[in-house]
């Protein structure tokens, strides 16, 4: 029998093509909003680590809680410092950032520069650092010990935590993109499985007139990539605006943190890809799991 003669005689007309197109359209569609929340956070995380990696801030400030001048005790701090700034592992340099520096930083955010002077600053170590053998926690350790006062740029503790976050969150979703790939590929199983059952007899027939395994699993595959990509476009044209909504919700102008969480073009290529891919998996997975099932009842 001619494979376009077995094509014509396999029973596809049955509830299981509807059922596997729902599926592939719900996996499709929470698939695409995990790879673009996968795709936006990694994006976030490397502006994160840029933040945080080649330079390092430390305060040393010169007047009391209080408001009482500190007096010599700032230049003593600034050599404890500098004594454990040149003992720490990853240091490469660091100096003081002078008075005419930090009046021509501060400059542009306030109108009377000659009140800068004036002004309670704190004086700044700029630390050139290598960021993959230094250890900042441990430098905030020693200087807690010597120098309880000074400190270690805080807000890259918080970058940290927040890149430490932003990597479980990934694989949290990477977790949920593996199990929606293994749902789509039991669901294949299934469907194949129970619809070879059901028209058995029919299937026997064609094994009579000499239809060959491979060309009934052949028609099998290709019935399911089509109902697998159909849904899965389905449910990724449904996705998108849905994730475009959340993007605008979370305008960079209003959280300066998420700057950067735009796709580029080969994040969207992927993204548009993600319905051929699931079409893919449910024609490998229909394939072989009806060559298997046929060679066993041989």
């Amino acid at each position: 029998m001619s494979l376009f003669q077995a094509k014509r005689a396999l029973p596809f007309h049955d509830s299981s093509a509807l059922f596997l197109s729902w599926i592939t359209m719900l996996m499709v569609f929470v698939a695409t909003l995990a790879l673009l929340g996968a795709l936006s956070i990694n994006n976030v995380i490397a502006i994160w680590q840029r933040g945080v990696s080649g330079a390092l801030t430390i305060q040393v400030p010169t007047y009391l809680p209080n408001g009482e001048a500190r007096g010599d005790a700032v230049q003593q701090d600034i050599a404890k410092t500098s004594e454990i700034l040149d003992a720490t592992r990853g240091v490469i340099s660091y100096s003081v950032v002078s008075d005419d520096k930090m009046s021509d930083l501060l400059s542009p955010w306030i109108d009377d520069s000659k009140a800068i002077p004036e002004l309670p600053l704190p004086k700044l170590l700029d630390v050139q650092i290598n960021a993959d053998v230094f250890d900042f926690f441990t430098l905030k350790d020693q200087l807690a010990k010597v120098a309880p006062l000074v400190q270690a740029d805080a807000h890259r503790i918080t970058l940290m935590h927040l890149i430490e976050t932003g990597r479980r969150i990934q694989q949290m979703l990477s977790f949920i993109l593996l199990l929606l790939i293994l749902t789509t590929a039991f669901t294949v199983v299934y469907t194949s499985s129970s619809t070879l059952a059901v028209h058995q007899p029919t299937i026997h027939i064609l094994h009579m007139m000499g239809a060959k395994d491979s060309s009934i699993a052949a028609q099998y595959a290709s019935r399911d990539f089509m109902r697998a990509l159909m849904g899965g476009v389905i449910g990724l044209l449904l996705a998108i605006p849905l994730g475009w909504l959340c993007s605008r919700m979370l305008m960079p102008e209003q959280l300066p943190l998420l700057q950067g969480a735009s796709l580029s073009w080969t994040a969207w290529s992927v993204i548009l890809c993600l319905p051929l891919g699931i079409a893919l998996l449910a024609f490998i997975t229909a394939l072989l799991t009806v060559l298997k099932i046929l060679r066993r009842a041989i």
